[in-house]
């Protein structure tokens, strides 16, 4: 007669926060691609590489989200690569000045 909605699988605190290492291994690999980048684009300007490094964060933060109901590592992964987003920001702002 009623429907119950499935039960939420319990997250572990321990996949959550090796998702949260693998997001920040995977930031730190997107500010290296960013370098690597901007150097081989050779721009003056040193706004290409915030912009970079955020095209690449939102990519693997996508890949990540889509998994983020089923596994626990995609909550982490998300959360550290969120961090590195806002950081990216604020180094765009200051780099801005």
């Amino acid at each position: 007669m009623f429907e119950t909605e499935p039960e939420k699988p319990a997250r572990s605190n321990l996949q959550v926060l090796l998702g949260f290492l693998f997001g920040v291994l995977a930031s730190l690999g997107c500010l290296f691609l960013a370098l690597f980048f901007g150097q081989a684009l050779e721009q003056r300007g040193s706004w290409i590489y915030p912009a970079i490094n955020a095209v690449a964060l939102i990519t693997v933060g996508i890949f990540a989200l889509k998994r983020v109901r089923e596994s626990s590592l995609a909550v982490g992964a998300v959360t550290a690569l969120s961090l590195a987003l806002l950081f990216d920001a604020a180094w765009a702002v200051y780099l801005s000045r």
